[in-house]
């Protein structure tokens, strides 16, 4: 069995735990700011229950946020710029160079509304400096997530093709062969070959609509390729805050292993012990080859 790389988890809800509020507009960028060794300790929780790479607390840090709660222009830039370094340095901290940092980077506006993106020229100023910022910073990895808008996807991709480090891009479905502005798949593999995407990976839909995007995914991408869904009983949505007790994770998550991903994580909903889950099914599977092996 190929062993896959353990992405982290959720942030914003492990915050939530921690007595740390996430105001929907912002969600957890100022938690950088105010409660930066609570962000550190979700870190290292990851870490320590076998993730391979964590991701930054940058989901929300960029101007276009925060310009939403009334900030300035000028103000809203260096709140987020300050937000955003201070989350990787959280993160290198946390990671203290044992394990990859992947820059966390998502679309300008509601993930789960495609029809809000501002377009082309608002989303290459935003794009572009939020990259400019998160590459400055250092990271391992640039990471695009919860992305479901075909020309978002085009604008962030072909900003990121001027670095020299590797792109993640990770989709959100609308169904097994749409992203969620109703693009086909076989457009998503167009651009993600076209500006070099090594890894591309699907998140935040259900266990269930997950496994099934990977057998439209699989057979289009002969790269690298992972999934980290959310927990939900029901896709996207306020709903995924209800999710599915342990054992169905268990046993959901281990089907999608069998598919060989290179990279496996949770999304919403999930925290350090869903992460431990994986890494104890992982050790399970490579101790029963080792020992069909030795027969």
């Amino acid at each position: 069995m190929k062993k896959p790389l353990l992405l982290d988890g959720a942030m914003g809800t492990e915050l939530q735990k921690r007595g740390v509020g996430i105001p929907l507009t912002i969600w957890t960028a100022d938690a950088n700011i105010d409660h930066p060794d609570i962000v550190i300790d979700i870190h290292k929780d990851y870490i320590k229950a076998g993730a391979n790479i964590i991701t930054t607390n940058t989901f929300r840090t960029t101007s276009w946020t925060y310009k939403k709660t009334g900030l300035t222009i000028s103000r809203s830039n260096e709140r987020a710029k300050n937000s955003l370094y201070k989350a990787v340095e959280c993160a290198h901290n946390a990671s203290v160079g044992l394990v990859k940092v992947a820059g966390s980077i998502s679309s300008i506006d509601d993930c789960y509304q495609p029809e809000k993106f501002p377009g082309r020229s608002f989303a290459e100023d935003i794009y572009g400096q939020t990259l400019d910022w998160v590459i400055d910073a250092g990271v391992d990895i640039l990471l695009f997530e919860t992305m479901g808008s075909l020309t978002e996807i085009d604008v962030a991709l072909s900003l990121a093709n001027k670095y020299e480090i590797p792109i993640w891009l990770s989709i959100i479905m609308k169904n097994e062969i749409q992203i969620l502005d109703g693009t086909h798949l076989n457009q998503i593999i167009h651009l993600a070959k076209k500006y070099a995407v090594d890894c591309l990976l699907t998140n935040c839909n259900e266990i269930e609509k997950t496994l099934l995007s990977i057998e439209s995914i699989v057979p289009m991408w002969d790269k690298k390729w992972g999934v980290f869904p959310n927990l939900g009983i029901v896709d996207y949505g306020n709903e995924y805050f209800e999710i599915i007790d342990k054992t169905n994770f268990s046993i959901k998550m281990k089907n999608i292993f069998k598919k060989k991903p290179d990279v496996v994580g949770g999304c919403c909903g999930s925290s350090p012990e869903h992460i431990k889950i994986l890494s104890n099914i992982l050790k399970e599977e490579n101790h029963c080859e080792i020992e069909n092996k030795s027969f």
